[in-house]
Order: C-alpha cells, then sequence, then structure tokens
C-alpha cells in the first residue's frame, strides 16, 4: 500500500492517493499553461512553503504525470512540464473551477490572486458547444490583466498588450462572476462591473456562456 494511501479500491480513492494531497492540483493547474521552472512556480504558488512544493513535484514526477527536463547549456536547472496523464487532468480542474465559482464571490483579505486564474475560469466556463465568430477578451482588474482569444474550438493567451473586441473591468471576483451571463445586469446597474467593446463582439460573448443559477 502506498504511503497515504486510502487502502480502498475505488477509482475516486485511487485517484486521491495520487493528486489528493494539498497544493497537489494547484501545480498541476499552473503546468497545464506549460513548462515552468521551479522558481517560477514558487511565485506563482505562493505562499507554498518551497519544501513542500519539491515534494509535490518529486511525488507528481514518481506517478508519472510531471517530466523534469534539464535545460539545454548555457543555461542551468530545469523545467517542469505535464505529461499526457497530467493534461488529462485539466478536466478535474475545470470541473473543480466550475463547482466553486459561487465560492469567490467574495475575497477573503490576504487572499492572492493573478489574472492567469481568471484565463482558467475563462476555459472553465465557456461553452463547449459554442460556434460562430471569434471574440478576444480582455479581464481587466487591479491587481493586473489578462487576454484570450476564444474560438469554437480552442482558447489561446495573448500578449496583454494586443487589441481586444471586449473588456471586463473589475474587482477580480466580479469579472470571474460576469462571466455568468444572470448576473451581468446586476452588476453593471451596480456600478461593480464595466464593459467596453464593439456591440456585436459583447453580445457574442454573452453567448459563450452559459447563464449559471446563483448559488449561496
Amino acid at each position: 500500500m502506498a504511503a497515504r494511501s486510502y487502502g480502498q479500491h475505488c477509482a475516486v480513492a485511487k485517484s486521491l492517493d495520487v493528486v489528493g494531497d494539498r497544493w497537489t492540483l494547484l501545480v498541476v493547474r499552473e503546468l497545464l499553461d506549460g513548462p515552468r521552472r521551479y522558481r517560477d512556480l514558487l511565485s506563482a504558488l505562493a505562499p507554498i512553503a518551497t519544501d513542500v512544493l519539491a515534494g509535490r513535484l518529486r511525488d507528481l514526477e514518481a506517478s508519472g504525470l510531471v517530466d523534469r527536463r534539464a535545460l539545454p547549456r548555457p543555461a542551468s536547472g530545469a523545467t517542469y512540464a505535464l505529461t499526457g496523464d497530467g493534461r488529462a487532468l485539466e478536466d478535474v480542474i475545470n470541473a473543480y473551477a466550475r463547482w466553486g465559482r459561487h465560492l469567490i464571490e467574495r475575497r477573503s483579505p490576504g487572499d492572492v490572486v493573478r489574472p492567469e486564474w481568471l484565463v482558467r475560469a475563462v476555459r472553465a466556463y465557456v461553452r463547449p458547444d459554442r460556434d460562430g465568430p471569434p471574440v478576444s477578451l480582455r479581464l481587466a482588474t487591479p491587481d493586473g490583466s489578462a487576454a484570450v482569444a476564444i474560438t469554437a474550438d480552442r482558447i489561446d493567451t495573448l500578449a496583454d498588450d494586443e487589441d481586444v473586441d471586449v473588456t471586463l473591468s473589475g474587482a477580480a471576483e466580479i469579472v470571474a462572476a460576469a462571466m455568468n451571463p444572470a448576473r451581468v445586469a446586476e452588476l453593471l446597474t451596480a456600478g461593480r462591473l464595466r464593459i467596453d467593446g464593439d456591440p456585436d463582439a459583447v453580445r457574442r460573448l454573452g453567448q459563450l456562456f452559459a447563464p449559471v443559477p446563483v448559488r449561496s
């Protein structure tokens, strides 16, 4: 029996044996955006302790979910990248993001916010059956901004200085809430959200996200 195993012959329990430790799925979340150096992961995952990160990476590598790749000379160090099995966890990460979207309605004091996490929210919340012309979107918050291009079959991160069709501006939790069309009118009326851009693109953007009943 593996260390920290639940000791149950069940797919849920066996999966949690591998990825159920604290911070593990957040390491995967960061690596879904591509290979990262250790120091970049440490910064992105603050306030994780360095020994905890090192341990999680070792466990993920031992489980075949992460590869450690030495950088070519003259560079030193290594990068960490998800394997195919590791990338298969994207559906799990997105399911967590959808389930927990009501939990980020309010931001706790001291919570870290990174704009790229809003890009993960876009990836999780867009309709899988979307079609129509592409829409480019900037997510602008006091903590920084990020931009994406949404097409019928993919979502690509854009450079933050690229021109976009639509910009959503507000606190990070408000921009995330605005990805639910059922909330947009309320947030605009309250002055908590600002939407700038081409009116046709704004309408198309609203069709990319399915309305979600508000949970408490």
